[in-house]
């Protein structure tokens, strides 16, 4: 998780080891405090449980506006029944999208309780940190029952783990902020933990290597929450991913070894990794899209000439060419986390200081914000997209230099109740459609109106695994926009060109948001085109396919 990702930046005048103080003191007084007979965390360094979610489901969701499009007729349209959503077993492993299981080194949620609704969703991979403090309480002694059920339980439902490899573990290390020694690299804690670390990582490959396909080297190593003692640096990054990535691949041969970084883009940190050799070390590289527009960086890639660019699927292109250029065309990209949440503490890091009020809430922008980060990633290149995470944490959250009390509630399923989101819904729906899809940038599309309310829209043709074409479309507005209350109201004059030859002769609209599914009327075809006439635009993807194509049920009209 992004070191700012939920209250701003860390103060580095705080005493990292008066915060270590005030936690341990924190967990010893809730634990003190407990009912008797009341079972206690099953680690000490557990942070103390969070009381009840911050979402009050009585306070409208404004980000509900736009989906509200749909709740009456609209000319040209006929709700014919709602997606199908497919399980994880039904779906390949060619499938594109992930959930975030991080943070079990430090039980921030029940895993247990969240299997079988995240298979239902059709959620196919599963980002799991590998727990080094978990798996070795006693020196020498591995016990890997912990992350054996998380890693067996996610396999017989048809979800692929794959494995980011990090974090420390105190019986070797000094100075951590908690027993789960969140962000400290061993390499700096001496030759007997650097032996610890290489230990622990060949068992891991012998352990799982048949099971675990993608190996991901640490988490967020250019962020100072995550790279401690010592100052993020790419090239002393480049040099964990060679040893580690190499006692994994001695023990697993065949393993597939990434990289990461905390950003949406390369920066100086991420060129210095590469400019290193770091390319000829990994076989995918992950970034970490946050952001509350996901078709715009919140900072501008700069391009070794000096360029600027913002464009998301613009500057991937540009960071393709850096990438390839140093020797890394076999390097797969991957969103490897990113998020928004459906509720928020004050002065999140996402907003400019002092913006963000403690409360601001919407289950439909979080969901409709997954559905365009995974789109963009599509029309960026990325193989794969994964969202954090399965579930809201629900206890104190700790990283190398901080703990924070009430995190932002970034889950798929409440994580008090584990009922499922929106955000898990949209998930589903996602599935359901564009699983396996890939961005055509060879078809031309074309789309009216350019722009609303002085926001662009966004309009792309994918190709599912069959070869049938599909069209996304949306306006690209800013989701922290609707968090203040400033809601967009839906249109329905939208037009939508595209080859006459690949248009669906039988044609359906599907909602991605809310998994309806309307066949079409008002189609134009002349020419060498067809016109897609009165659609709906709101501010999330809407999809155009061919109606065999879609699986969906229950038949229903106005």
């Amino acid at each position: 998780m992004n070191q700012d990702s939920y209250s701003g930046k860390a103060d580095a005048s705080q005493s990292i080891g008066q915060l270590a103080i005030e936690q341990f003191h924190n967990i010893q007084l809730h634990n003190e405090g407990r009912a008797a007979g009341a079972p206690l965390p099953d680690e000490p360094w557990f942070g103390a449980p969070i009381p009840a979610s911050g979402y009050d489901p009585s306070i409208p969701d404004c980000g509900m506006t736009a989906a509200r499009v749909f709740d009456a007729p609209i000319p040209g349209l006929e709700r014919v029944g709602s997606l199908t959503v497919p399980s994880a077993t039904e779906l390949p492993d060619s499938s594109n999208a992930s959930v975030g299981f991080e943070c079990l080194d430090r039980g921030l949620f029940a895993p247990e309780r969240t299997y079988d609704k995240l298979a239902a969703a059709g959620v196919k991979w599963a980002r799991v940190q590998t727990m080094w403090s978990r798996c070795e309480k006693q020196k020498g002694v591995l016990d890997f029952t912990v992350l054996d059920s998380v890693v067996e339980n996610l396999l017989s439902r048809g979800i692929r783990p794959w494995f980011s490899v990090t974090f420390g573990n105190t019986l070797y290390m000094d100075g951590c902020l908690t027993g789960a020694a969140v962000g400290c690299v061993p390499l700096y804690y001496g030759e007997e933990c650097a032996a610890a670390w290489e230990r622990y990582v060949r068992a891991l490959a012998r352990r799982y290597g048949g099971r675990v396909t993608h190996w991901e080297i640490w988490n967020e190593p250019d962020m100072r929450n995550f790279w401690r003692p010592r100052e993020p640096d790419g090239e002393e990054y480049a040099r964990l991913v060679r040893l580690t990535g190499a006692f994994i691949r001695e023990e697993a041969p065949g393993a597939k070894i990434g990289g990461c970084t905390a950003g949406a883009k390369l920066s100086d940190w991420g060129r210095k990794f590469f400019e290193a050799g770091g390319a000829k070390e990994i076989d995918f590289w992950c970034f970490h899209p946050y952001g509350t527009k996901p078709e715009v960086l919140r900072n501008p890639y700069v391009a070794p000439d000096g360029t600027e660019i913002r464009d998301f699927v613009l500057a991937a292109r540009a960071e393709r060419e850096f990438v390839d250029a140093h020797g890394g065309r076999h390097v797969e990209f991957w969103n490897g986390e990113s998020g928004m949440p459906s509720w928020f503490p004050a002065k999140h890091w996402l907003f400019d200081d002092g913006v963000c009020r403690e409360g601001w809430q919407s289950q439909a922008n979080q969901a409709k914000w997954l559905l365009r980060r995974f789109a963009t990633d599509r029309m960026a290149g990325f193989a794969r997209s994964s969202f954090f995470q399965a579930a809201d944490i629900s206890r104190h959250y700790a990283m190398a230099m901080k703990v924070q009390t009430h995190p932002a509630e970034h889950g798929l399923l409440n994580g008090w109740t584990y009922e499922p989101k929106m955000s898990c819904h949209a998930m589903g729906h996602w599935n359901a459609l564009l699983a396996t899809a890939k961005f055509d940038p060879g078809i031309a599309v074309s789309f009216s109106p350019v722009e609303d309310a002085g926001t662009r829209t966004v309009a792309a043709a994918f190709r599912a695994a069959n070869g049938s074409p599909l069209f996304l479309y949306w306006a690209a507005f800013d989701i922290g926009g609707n968090y203040t209350g400033s809601c967009y109201e839906a249109r329905r004059d939208a037009a939508l060109t595209v080859p006459a030859a690949l248009a669906p002769e039988n044609p359906v609209l599907v909602d991605l948001l809310c998994g309806g599914v309307y066949a079409i009327g008002n189609v134009r075809r002349e020419g060498g085109t067809a016109v897609f006439e009165g659609l709906p635009l709101v501010d999330y993807p809407l999809a155009i396919a061919e109606r065999p194509a879609v699986k969906f049920h229950g038949a229903i009209s106005h």
